[in-house]
């Protein structure tokens, strides 16, 4: 079956200045949030979808080894070129990351999972668990508007995004802990009020 192929125009549908703002907001509320919970420096982070890599380089400021995976090898290429102190992996499914259990202490999520349909999401879920510490800390940013749902759900690799609650990621990702979240923020002019949330869990063991 043939699928979406992914392009920097479908990882962001804006450009020019309002791309040159969301990135700066984006960015901004990331190091924010994540700073809440990372005063010093840990050991290694990872963006799971991370495209051409807009995200990637900011866990750069919070670890001393970044991970990014990607499925898309044309975005695999632009990150790497882009970004060749970090470490992008080519894979061929979400579900299945090229990485030992419990290698790192913060996870980025980043408008990706809104686009996979259930039953297939939760194994995508229970493979971001495996690969993260259970002392870590793990932020997703993702449609939450749940009225929202567009393409073909039995066809998600057409294309496909939905809304989930904020409980919904929380009982997925049990027995990580919800302890905070906060609306994305984008340019003032996109023609949708609600474009998802900041959803920050921590693990099990997290003090």
């Amino acid at each position: 079956m043939e699928r979406l192929v992914w392009t920097p125009s479908e990882v962001v549908d804006v450009d020019g200045p309002r791309a040159m703002l969301r990135a700066y907001l984006e960015q901004r509320d990331v190091r924010t949030l994540l700073t809440t919970r990372h005063r010093g420096r840990v050991a290694a982070a990872c963006d799971v979808g991370c495209g051409f890599g807009r995200m990637t380089s900011l866990l750069g400021e919070f670890a001393d080894t970044v991970v990014g995976f990607e499925r898309e090898p044309d975005l695999v290429a632009t990150a790497r070129a882009l970004m060749p102190g970090i470490d992008v992996r080519a894979i061929e499914r979400l579900a299945q990351l090229p990485s030992v259990a419990a290698a790192f202490d913060i996870g980025l999520v980043f408008t990706v999972l809104q686009h996979v349909p259930e039953p297939g999401v939760r194994d995508v879920i229970a493979e971001i668990r495996r690969v993260m510490k259970p002392t870590g800390t793990l932020l997703l940013c993702e449609e939450t508007d749940v009225t929202l749902e567009a393409g073909d759900r039995a066809h998600g690799e057409l294309g496909y995004t939905c809304g989930r609650a904020p409980e919904v990621y929380g009982r997925w990702l049990s027995p990580w802990r919800l302890v905070a979240a906060k609306p994305r923020v984008i340019e003032p002019d996109y023609p949708r009020p609600d474009v998802g949330s900041y959803m920050l869990f921590v693990g099990p063991d997290a003090g």
